[in-house]
């Protein structure tokens, strides 16, 4: 019987930042996967409403051993109720849950940036300057400092002063290290070894020589790059095919290859790559490595297939027929 879990019915599993490790496990696979070719589809679908403001966006996989599923998702609606996925048996086809995504949708988000830091950041990495202090900025940190266990310092920055001060008081209570809110973006990321950039502006959000020559940088969304950033980075994406085809086109590389100063060739690799010892992540110790962190449809049913797992222990949801 199917089951319907709620955000409350996931508290638990939400509440325990531990619990994001076999998540970070779950989305490395799935990166491994997609550059093994063992996935058999990822497919997205976005319908426009009348009012021309909004939409309903969905998007698909199916992953072997894992499930297969929708994350269904109100572009322009209400964040809580417009936004769940629905997850299949990869094997059988039976329906196995429903799951109310939002918050889910912060740690599928959050994880593979622990990834990236395990395969890309220099080793004994020691400090993260974190741009951003809403819920993707919860996930980035949470799973930054769960996959980099020498992590020392954090330093967050965002516009209003009362957010980022509550955000890094509510991190420290919950997290290893401690938070510490900072009074400007460059007090945040210069010199910091790992760079989040996690806002919700969709323009520039810092100047690319505050970056340490030997910094990861991760960037969860377009336009808040500086393109000469890019232009001195190794980039690296979760797909090729990914940033080829997002809608809305992802910046600053739309423009760039628009004026000629860039083109899919320049892409070092993909992250699965990385982790096959396909590609080498880090040429050098002293060169700044960029990772476009591009949502993945593979991701949303891996997420989903481990919160229903989660679920499954713990006897949490409702069970519910259609019959």
């Amino acid at each position: 019987m199917a089951r319907i879990l709620r955000t409350a019915d996931l508290h638990e599993l939400f509440n325990n930042p531990a619990s994001i490790d076999s998540l970070i496990a779950t989305i490395e696979e799935s990166l491994r996967a997609y550059n093994q070719g063992t996935i058999l589809n990822q497919s997205a679908l976005q319908t426009p409403l009348p009012d021309g403001k909004r939409a309903i966006r969905a998007v698909a996989a199916t992953l072997p051993g894992t499930g297969s599923g929708l994350r269904l998702q109100s572009l322009g609606g209400p964040a809580k109720d417009g936004h769940f996925n629905v997850l299949f048996s990869a094997e059988t086809g039976d329906f196995l849950a429903l799951v109310a995504g939002a918050k889910l949708n912060v740690w599928r988000t959050g994880a593979p940036a622990g990834v990236a830091c395990r395969y890309l950041a220099r080793p004994q990495t020691k400090t993260l300057g974190l741009l951003g202090s809403g819920r993707q900025a919860r996930g980035q940190l949470l799973a930054i400092c769960r996959a980099l266990p020498s992590l020392e310092r954090v330093y967050v920055y965002s516009p209003t002063e009362e957010h980022r001060t509550s955000f890094a008081r509510e991190m420290s209570s919950w997290l290893h290290p401690d938070v510490e809110p900072v009074a400007t973006a460059r007090a945040a990321i210069g010199g910091a070894d790992i760079v989040d950039v996690a806002t919700s502006s969709r323009s520039p959000v810092f100047d690319a020589d505050w970056i340490s020559p030997s910094a990861l940088v991760i960037s969860i969304t377009s336009g808040q790059l500086p393109p000469e950033l890019v232009m001195r980075s190794r980039v690296f994406v979760s797909s090729r095919e990914e940033l080829s085809s997002f809608r809305p086109p992802r910046e600053p590389y739309t423009s760039m290859t628009a004026v000629g100063n860039w083109s899919a060739a320049k892409i070092a690799g993909e992250l699965g790559e990385v982790i096959l010892g396909k590609v080498p992540g880090r040429k050098s110790a002293n060169e700044v490595v960029l990772f476009e962190l591009l949502g993945m449809p593979a991701w949303d049913v891996a997420a989903t297939a481990w919160a229903y797992r989660w679920a499954i222990a713990h006897n949490a949801g409702t069970a519910f027929s259609l019959v």
